[in-house]
């Protein structure tokens, strides 16, 4: 049984339902660094998705390193390194800045968001955080 499922439903590509929840299984501890990922073939039969659907979504995590690839055996968490840190930093500041416009465009100030985040923060998270 995967950690977690995809809505056919919606207007958002499937892959990027698959990338975005395999994120959120990584940070709500659903899957653990080193924890090896089901084979391509059984995601998508669980999924009721195309194969080559789950292929895209999983090539997207290996590339922005959430997964690694190990030839033969496999998909499998990444460990999380120190290194890794700041590229993954500079790759949140887009979505960072999206959400600063978005909000402003929702007359959201920043006392305002901060709260919204870490409301959000605690459902992921739990009260780990």
């Amino acid at each position: 049984m995967l950690p977690f499922l995809v809505n056919l439903q919606l207007g958002e590509p499937i892959y990027e339902q698959i990338v975005r929840a395999v994120k959120k299984a990584i940070a709500t501890g659903q899957l653990q660094p080193g924890q090896q990922m089901p084979s391509v073939r059984v995601i998508s039969r669980e999924l009721g998705v195309n194969p080559n659907t789950v292929q895209k979504a999983i090539s997207r995590l290996t590339d922005e390193g959430v997964l690694a690839s190990h030839p033969g055996q496999g998909s499998f968490v990444a460990d999380r390194r120190p290194s890794l840190r700041s590229q993954q930093l500079k790759a949140l500041q887009p979505l960072i800045e999206q959400l600063l416009i978005e909000a402003a465009h929702h007359g959201l100030n920043e006392a305002a968001l901060i709260e919204l985040i870490q409301k959000q923060s605690q459902q992921i998270h739990g009260n780990d955080h």
